[in-house]
């Protein structure tokens, strides 16, 4: 008889918000849970604020409110996909993470930050990861 428990996948990464967000399609209460653990072929959706995504080899991806994620494995690597929405991320150290915005690869190097989108031309990265709220003044893509 072989132990389910063999079968188990270790997790990648862990999710924290403080709005409930969608885990491969599931609701997740945020509330009283300091982190949900995120496996190779999950998805993330960020819900009204940012969701922060830590993997294991300490790269910290940063979604804007309901921007989307694919965590994918990619044979003995992994890659993160944003499918919709913005993210800015920081590779950690010795990371192989590969990411993309869609189907293009975005380039990155280990502690620097990098930012990838799908949002239309024009879109504020601040309005994007929850700044201010609009009402002030308007920027050029709003006249």
């Amino acid at each position: 008889m072989i132990v389910a428990s063999a079968f188990a996948a270790a997790p990648v990464a862990s999710v924290t918000s403080t709005s409930n967000f969608e885990l491969s399609g599931a609701s997740v209460i945020a509330a009283g849970v300091p982190a949900w653990p995120l496996l190779a072929g999950d998805t993330v959706v960020a819900g009204s604020t940012t969701a922060r995504i830590r993997f294991v080899d300490g790269t910290v991806v940063t979604l804007s409110p309901r921007s989307k994620v694919a965590v994918q494995d990619k044979g003995s690597d992994l890659s993160l996909r944003l499918v919709n929405g913005f993210m800015a991320f920081t590779l950690g150290p010795a990371s192989s993470l590969s990411v993309y915005s869609g189907s293009t690869l975005v380039p990155a190097r280990p502690g620097v930050t990098a930012t990838a989108t799908t949002a239309p031309i024009g879109a504020s990265a601040t309005n994007l990861l929850g700044g201010p709220p609009p009402g002030g003044p308007p920027s050029l893509s709003q006249h």
